[in-house]
């Protein structure tokens, strides 16, 4: 077997190391999400990747933070309206006050 990162786990230079000893006996998909998996474990922000039917891969961003984005966007865009809502009236380039 491979030597194991810091934190008991593969690196992806472990699994790639496995991929010329494994090509014939392991479909590459698994080898795939097995590396996607290892590197997600360093950015907490995502989800573990997952396997679409048709054979994509989809990597999902954290729920929370996904409705917390939504908020922060539906916040901006609600004052960007008022704010378009409450402009000055645009006055003449010859006006004096």
């Amino acid at each position: 077997m491979t030597e194991v990162g810091k934190q008991g786990m593969k690196t992806i230079a472990d699994l790639m190391d496995e991929v010329e000893s494994q090509s014939q006996t392991r479909p590459q998909e698994e080898l795939l999400m097995e590396c996607l998996i290892a590197l997600l474990k360093q950015f907490p922000d995502y989800t573990p990747p997952r396997l679409r039917s048709d054979g994509g891969i989809l990597i999902p961003l954290d729920a929370e933070l996904q409705k917390s984005r939504e908020r922060s966007k539906n916040a901006a865009l609600a004052i960007k309206s008022m704010m378009d809502r409450d402009h000055r009236p645009k006055k003449s380039r010859t006006w004096v006050e």
